[in-house]
């Protein structure tokens, strides 16, 4: 009862539960304990404000547990190839990569995907991928033979076909029933971890993708991503927004199963559509951003992306000095870029053909 009227405060002003996409652009999975309505936030309100009373006994909700949201059938473990060092430069970040043991003997397809982070409080980010061509690290200036190397920049190497990328606040990626990521045995399967810590204090780490499979599906899904680069945030702008989108030149209709909105800590809000081949717009996305609940909104109702019409995703960023997550005393200008002091406007998304 003593936090019942900071409670409220948080309650009112959007920051309890924290920030996430609103379901009434396009409801996702989960999005009922993710938001609250305007009569929820009034009845939270009204009970901090008679004294956070705890009610009848008899209406008590037996056995109510807080849900635990990873994936408990998972049947096949990815990890790293071995324990890591981390290797921060001065900005405090690390970019690092392995070349991960293939566990695959037979095309296999993923329906779930999980992860086991070793040390939670430094990864900022970890992506998941197949190397097509087999020679992962080339684009980073090795012979591409190596199982291990630093993979700043680029962000990530061009024939890397992405199967899941983590950031901090995602919960487990599941398919919906006969959908599932095609793997075949032999695909070279990369790790890439982004660490942001103190380099004067690295811990070690040894993370872990955890997956469900099966060997058959009704339709093969893949990951696809778009959004600017070469932007630069005004310091003090509280509202700078960057665009991107792409167009459907391929023939077929696509379905787009769920997507993953992408900025660093200056990220105010995110927004995504589809224009139809009418000049109408269906919403895909749109929420406010919030770097420690970063989420895969998998779509209770995918939409399609047809043959000929466009898909578009905006960043908007607050870096004003009355931003709480502003990290430059004063504001300064802030490039697009790797780093976690940087920021990046990506939505990833998966798909499948129809």
């Amino acid at each position: 009862a003593s936090y019942a009227s900071t409670m409220k405060v948080w309650v009112e002003r959007g920051e309890m539960p924290l920030p996430a996409a609103d379901p009434s652009c396009r409801p996702y999975v989960g999005h009922e304990r993710m938001n609250l309505s305007d009569e929820e936030v009034a009845l939270f309100a009204a009970w901090a404000d008679a004294g956070a009373p705890l009610g009848a006994e008899a209406d008590r909700t037996v056995g109510l547990e807080v849900p635990d949201l990873g994936l408990d059938d998972t049947d096949v473990t990815v990890p790293m190839i071995r324990e890591h060092t981390l290797e921060l430069a001065e900005d405090r970040n690390e970019y690092f990569c392995q070349v991960l043991e293939n566990p695959f003997t037979e095309t296999t397809y993923i329906t779930g995907i999980d992860v086991d982070l070793g040390v939670p409080e430094v990864v900022h980010h970890m992506v998941f991928a197949i190397d097509q061509g087999g020679d992962a690290g080339i684009e980073y200036g090795t012979d591409g033979q190596t199982d291990e190397f630093q993979c700043r920049t680029p962000v990530v190497e061009s024939d890397w076909l992405l199967i899941h990328a983590w950031t901090p606040g995602m919960e487990a990626v599941e398919f919906a029933e006969g959908q599932g990521f095609r793997v075949e045995p032999g695909q070279q399967l990369v790790l890439q971890m982004h660490y942001f810590g103190d380099p004067a204090n690295p811990p070690t780490d040894l993370s872990a993708y955890k997956l469900r499979t099966t060997d058959t599906v009704d339709r093969p899904v893949e990951m696809a991503v778009i959004g600017p680069t070469g932007f630069t945030i005004p310091a003090g702008d509280d509202g700078f927004t960057a665009s991107d989108g792409l167009r459907n030149s391929y023939g077929v209709d696509f379905e787009i199963l769920g997507a993953f909105p992408h900025m660093h800590l200056l990220g105010s809000h995110f927004n995504s559509w589809i224009v139809k081949a009418d000049g109408t717009e269906d919403c895909l996305l749109d929420g406010r951003y919030d770097f420690d609940h970063q989420m895969t909104y998998m779509f209770e109702r995918p939409p399609v992306l047809a043959d000929g019409e466009r898909m578009r995703f905006e960043c908007t960023w607050d870096n004003s000095a009355d931003n709480s997550d502003q990290y430059n005393d004063p504001p300064r200008d802030v490039p697009y870029g790797e780093a976690t002091t940087e920021e990046m406007c990506f939505l990833l998304f998966y798909y499948s053909i129809l």
